[in-house]
């Protein structure tokens, strides 16, 4: 796939519209973003550059992404929120750390045992599969055996 600001704008104008000022932003930041936002996380980012620009355009835009098959939505966990990922040629998962709530993607080709596992024992043909791991990411087990180092100092 193109780059996702060149695939949106194309699409527009094959509908007839255009591509807006307050559109760019919103996918420029989109794509720009290394976690997988929620539309008001994208919005803060957005409206730092345009104050105008209402969180309604920012919804609109990404229901309209997600209905042409250009991002995805998510949902990781007990969250109210969908998060959006911009769509990739090749399946792949994610990890979501329950401390700082980053999200991390990853490829497996175990999923991909699986699935193959499925499809010959259930007669089903699977098209695509998801998997969300939660856990700690490295960052914040880092963090938090080097405060349990200062507090066994005490």
């Amino acid at each position: 796939m193109t780059d996702l600001l060149e695939e949106t704008q194309i699409r527009i104008q094959s509908q007839g519209g255009r591509m807006t000022a307050q559109r760019r932003l919103i996918v420029e930041a989109l794509q720009g973003m290394q976690s997988h936002p929620t539309a008001e996380e994208l919005h803060a980012v957005v409206s730092r550059r345009d104050p105008s620009l209402h969180l309604s355009t920012v919804y609109r835009t990404l229901r309209w992404m997600e209905g042409e098959g250009l991002i995805n939505t998510r949902s990781f966990g007990n969250e109210r929120q969908d998060r959006f990922d911009p769509a990739h040629p090749s399946e792949h998962y994610h990890f979501k750390c329950n401390t700082c709530h980053s999200i991390q993607e990853f490829d497996s080709l175990l999923v991909n045992t699986i699935k193959a596992q499925f499809e010959l024992h259930s007669g089903a043909h699977v098209e695509t599969g998801s998997v969300v791991l939660y856990g700690t990411c490295a960052n914040c087990r880092s963090k938090s055996s080097d405060q349990c180092a200062d507090y066994d100092s005490q």
